[in-house]
């Protein structure tokens, strides 16, 4: 432990990717400590039912949001970093995407707030409709916000990207503990989208502008085709990707009741923490991918593999046995029993334990997006999702929550099992024993 300690402080001292990474793990503490506090906060001062009502708007808001976005991030992001040194294609690719994302915005948002009545009889609750169509609003915004953050992720701009990350995630926690604190009805709180979109919208421009990276700003035909060919092929990936991530909650609200979705949905916040920990090296990885596979430079690529198994599998370890620890304490010490928190913790430990057996091969998990292949990545996140909805499927109804954790579980492995076979198959890449075929 103390070599690898003291590995992890000279790579941060002498290398960009390290502080990169250390600054989008600062992101993640805003994100780990805003989704805690509202989790916290919504629970103590409502209760369990309130916090599902809030949880199944965010999941809707979520899965929208991947269709207003059309995949076009995907598209920033891999055209950002392989036109690294062409500061004109840049121009026409990042204004030609923000155009498009602004336009898809406006449709998805009037598509959701529109289909309001649908959500209230699908989840059988009047303030989970009124809070998903609340949620609505910040859809305007919120793929611009992708595209432009894309852009400083392909650039890597990390330290403006991970401000802007984290300054989202912020007031979103503020603005739903205020109105939780409040005597305002629940459905209120989703309203944080449209604040959080809308100054992070404006903190961006402001920033590619002061840097000097809005030049040469002309919306091209050709960049439109390519942004949504390439965008389509991506889309199903993105989604799907995001259900997988909200498709137990999803189901929980539907089978069961409010207050098992709340329940469970703590419980998941956790874990998604811990993956978002595994995200943030990911999305460090992806630019030097990009570059990496352009130019053939098959051993940088190869580092990157290792540095994953030195590091990331060990920490997903030792933070995945810190959150149980932290869950109990919690759970059992300090919230009051008639909260039933405590029974979300067999379905922690289950999805702890499905996602540290995968995690060192997390921060690759777009490799197939970012090398140009986007249907491929399509292929498998939804046999990840099928696997998800399958399983929890056959089990909710047997074993209640605990069925939904185990469908998840099972998706992290069919996810990572087919990364395995395709990049071996189509790049190239055998990730397991880290060699490259040629």
């Amino acid at each position: 432990m103390k070599s690898l300690i003291e590995r992890a402080v000279h790579s941060l001292r002498h290398q960009k990717l390290s502080r990169d990474i250390a600054f989008t793990l600062g992101s993640f503490v805003v994100l780990a400590v805003s989704g805690i506090v509202i989790n916290i906060v919504v629970t103590a001062l409502r209760d369990a039912a309130a916090l599902g009502v809030f949880n199944l708007a965010y999941a809707v808001y979520i899965v929208a949001s991947q269709f207003a976005v059309w995949g076009l991030h995907y598209s920033v992001l891999r055209h950002a970093a392989f036109y690294e040194k062409d500061a004109v294609e840049r121009g026409h690719m990042l204004v030609t995407a923000s155009a498009c994302a602004l336009g898809m915005g406006v449709v998805a948002a009037v598509a959701v707030a529109l289909a309001e009545p649908l959500f209230q009889r699908a989840f059988s609750s009047e303030a989970t409709g009124a809070a998903i169509r609340n949620a609505s609003i910040g859809l305007l915004l919120f793929p611009l916000n992708k595209v432009l953050l894309a852009y400083l992720n392909g650039l890597r701009l990390m330290k403006a990207f991970s401000v802007l990350q984290g300054l989202r995630y912020l007031i979103v926690m503020i603005a739903v503990a205020a109105i939780a604190a409040s005597s305002l009805p629940i459905e209120m709180t989703t309203f944080c989208f449209v604040v959080a979109e809308l100054v992070t919208a404006l903190a961006a421009v402001a920033y590619l502008g002061a840097r000097g990276l809005l030049h040469h700003l002309r919306v091209t035909r050709a960049w439109v085709r390519r942004h949504y060919v390439f965008g389509t092929k991506g889309l199903a990936a993105g989604m799907f990707a995001e259900v997988n991530s909200r498709v137990d909650v999803l189901m929980i609200g539907f089978f069961l009741s409010d207050r098992a979705t709340g329940i469970y949905s703590f419980a998941a916040m956790l874990v998604d923490g811990l993956y978002h920990v595994l995200a943030m090296v990911r999305i460090n990885f992806n630019p030097m991918l990009v570059g990496a596979l352009r130019d053939r430079d098959w051993a940088a690529a190869l580092k990157l593999r290792e540095q994953s198994r030195v590091f990331v599998l060990p920490v997903t370890l030792v933070l995945g046995i810190g959150l149980l620890v932290a869950y109990w304490v919690l759970a059992g010490l300090i919230m009051p029993a008639e909260k039933g928190l405590m029974e979300g913790m067999p379905s922690l430990a289950i999805l702890l334990a499905g996602l540290i057996c995968v995690s060192f091969l997390v921060p690759f998990d777009n490799l197939l997006m970012v090398t140009g292949h986007p249907g491929y990545q399509t292929g498998q996140q939804v046999a990840a999702v099928l696997a998800n909805v399958v399983v929890a499927w056959c089990l909710l109804p047997i074993m209640g929550i605990e069925g939904a954790a185990l469908g998840t579980a099972a998706s992290y492995l069919v996810s990572t099992g087919l990364l395995v076979y395709l990049a071996r198959r189509v790049v190239g890449w055998n990730l397991v024993a880290n060699t490259f075929k040629g």
